[in-house]
């Protein structure tokens, strides 16, 4: 560890990765605005919030092979200007095409940041630490995509819709100092021996060949994809069916968000005793029982609130187990390739969730029982891969970082 204050690297890293949900939630109160602004509908500005996850999938795809190549330095660097300039260029658009466009750039940087966290966090822990690093990080950033929607809020109120980009713009400057001062400048130099260019695509297969790759794949894509359809049909569920007002919606979302900072917190204390394997599968089948009860309850008289709530609550709340216990237990395949390894199963994560979360627009016609069935159908592969996952031994969690990477 470069740093050596663990929970000073764990917010900084944290702090990186809220760019992402930063620039995804902090503009949703805007919509109206910039809508009325644009002369266009609120629907063509939604474009600007699906394609961008399409483009943070790209930035990651390209991002994680230059990572390992060049270093994580001037990738994150890079990334973080790219997504500087595009945000001051949104701020200034006065045309949706052109609005389009550097939404796609600045998801392009973004998933240049994104891509660099999982690799910094592999280069600097193994095993049980990486994945305790993983679940601090993601406690952490769990306030970003709570507050972000209050932030755009309070931005709004202050000035028109431009100030928000302009604040992410002021915010991934900071960033970026900060990065430098604490972190990027203390990292050792990169060997000078460099891969042919083509070798960076091969290096995909290299990763895909491995016989765990597919399935913490499939775990975090399909686990990812359980919340998104949640979050895009969220409104809907609590307002629309339930009735729900809008200060209760919100706490009921929010609770989701809480809950996830208890299993990342729980989850942290656990990996003291277990492996990242182990409370992986308990974590899944804890969210399989949730909305197999879920479903339960819809079909009997449609389900009432106070039996549905903590079902849904819990499904999300899991996530804070899964992801970070799946990430770690992936990465410790792949030491050398670390960021071509992230950008992988990130990239993956963001197509087939938001495929999946844009199909579930078109079928589920009106329907919550459409929407849970819909959510559990996903969560079963999920299940299946992460119980076909090997027993780890402990002791394999404990080898030095070195000898995990010779391994790989």
């Amino acid at each position: 560890m470069f740093m050596n204050n663990t929970l000073q690297f764990s917010i900084l890293m944290a702090a990186t990765m809220a760019l992402g949900p930063l620039a995804i939630d902090a503009y949703l109160p805007a919509f109206p605005v910039i809508a009325e602004d644009l002369g266009v509908t609120q629907t063509q500005v939604a474009l600007t919030l699906s394609l961008y996850v399409f483009g943070l999938a790209g930035g990651l795809l390209v991002g994680g092979p230059l990572s390992d190549r060049y270093g994580r330095s001037p990738i994150l660097l890079t990334g973080l200007a790219v997504y500087l300039v595009s945000a001051l260029a949104i701020a200034t658009s006065d045309d949706l095409g052109w609005m389009i466009a550097w939404r796609l750039i600045q998801a392009f940087g973004g998933g240049w940041i994104a891509v660099s966290i999982p690799a910094l966090v592999r280069d600097n822990a193994h095993g049980r630490e990486a994945a305790r690093l993983f679940s601090l990080i993601a406690l952490i950033m769990f306030i970003a995509p709570a507050i972000a929607p209050s932030l755009g809020s309070t931005l709004l109120w202050l000035a028109d819709w431009p100030l928000i980009f302009i604040f992410l713009a002021i915010y991934s400057a900071v960033v970026a100092m900060l990065l430098w001062v604490t972190l990027l400048r203390h990292l050792p130099e990169r060997p000078h021996q460099r891969e042919p260019v083509a070798r960076l695509l091969t290096n995909y297969m290299t990763v895909l060949r491995h016989p765990m790759a597919w399935r913490h794949i499939a775990i975090q894509s399909l686990g990812f994809s359980v919340v998104m359809l949640y979050v895009t049909h969220a409104s809907f569920m609590y307002q629309g069916w339930f009735g729900l007002s809008n200060p209760q919606f919100s706490a009921a979302f929010a609770s989701g968000v809480v809950l996830m900072g208890v299993f990342g917190t729980l989850n942290r204390r656990l990996l003291l005793k277990h492996t990242p394997v182990h409370l992986l599968k308990i974590a899944i089948a804890v969210q399989l029982a949730a909305l197999i009860l879920m479903n339960v309850f819809l079909a009997v008289d449609n389900g009432h609130l106070v039996a549905f709530l903590p079902m849904m609550i819990l499904v999300g709340g899991t996530i804070g187990a899964i992801a970070p216990n799946n990430q770690a237990a992936y990465l410790e395949h792949f030491g050398k390739l670390s960021g071509t390894a992230s950008a992988l199963i990130g990239a993956m994560q963001f197509i087939v969730a938001g495929s999946l979360a844009t199909l579930s627009t078109l079928v589920v016609d009106g329907s919550i029982q459409r929407i849970t069935l819909a959510m559990l159908f996903v969560c079963i592969p999920g299940f299946a891969a992460a119980m076909s996952l090997p027993r780890t031994r402990m002791a394999e969690y404990d080898d030095t970082a070195e000898t995990v990477a010779e391994r790989s």
